[in-house]
Parts: C-alpha cells; structure tokens; sequence
C-alpha cells in the first residue's frame, strides 16, 4: 500500500484498488532522449565515417577530417615523429581504434580506423622503407658523382 493514501485514509476508509503506472509511459521519454541526444550523435558519426580519409603513399601521409570544419595533414613520411594507437574493450571487439601521429607541425588524431594495428605497422614499415630508399639515392647520387670526377 502507497505511504501517502495509507496515511490519509479517513475513519473506516479501506483501500478497494490500487494502481501503477505502466512501464510504457518510459517509452515516449526514451524516443526522445534518442531524437534528441543519439541523432545528433548518430550524425556526427556519419559524417566522420564518410569524410574521414586517411592514408600514406611510398613518401607522404595524408589525413583529412570534417565536412565543414575540416583538419587536414599532408607530412612527408621522414617528418613523422611517433604513430601510435589506442583502442579499448570495443575497439578491440569489433576491430577499430584512434591512430594518433605526431609531426614536426604538431599531433593529429583519428578515431575509429578500421584495423589500426595494421595501418600503424604497415605505415611504419612505409616510413622505413622511404629512410632506406633516400639513402640508396644519396649513395647512387654520391657513387655517381665520384665516377664523373674520376673520368
């Protein structure tokens, strides 16, 4: 029994019925809560999905986020200081995490990239193979112009 009707039950009052309220009546708030909070979140979302780029050629990296507000980083492969990547227990579960690089000009970040263990490895190799392949060069330029002095 209710504490507020037992204490104002009147001389030879007795409570017949009793009634609740149903569960339901949490449904039109819990739609709202969604439109209201999870749209707009649903949308921000969205759009970074779709205009999130984020890749690496033999010697530059490009990164680019926002529709409107965009962040966008083009750095030669030689001036990336540190790539790293954090994921957490869902990152984990369904393959995604935050690739975080730093440059010369300052840190970036990009969030949910797919398989970012791999993208971070394999642009790591990427940023060695172009340190090796710039000192080939160096050495083929040096070795050539040693030969042209000699003749």
């Amino acid at each position: 029994m209710a504490k507020y009707i037992s204490r104002n039950l009147g001389k030879d009052e007795q409570v017949v019925l009793q009634a609740k309220i149903h569960w339901a009546c949490l449904i039109p708030s819990v739609i709202m809560s969604f439109v209201i909070v999870g749209i707009p979140s649903l949308l921000s979302r969205l759009i970074a999905m779709f205009t999130t780029e984020l890749g690496f050629t033999n010697k530059n990296f490009f990164g680019k986020v926002g529709l409107i507000n965009t962040k966008v980083l083009n750095s030669p492969l030689n001036k990336i200081n540190n790539v790293s990547v954090q994921s957490g227990l869902f990152g984990k579960l369904f393959g995604y995490g935050s690739v975080h690089v730093d440059t010369a000009s300052g840190a970036y970040n990009y969030k949910y990239i797919s398989n970012a263990e791999s993208f971070r490895s394999n642009l790591m190799n990427a940023i060695e193979q172009y340190e090796q392949d710039k000192i080939k060069k160096s050495a083929m330029e040096m070795a050539s112009a040693i030969k042209a002095a000699q003749s």
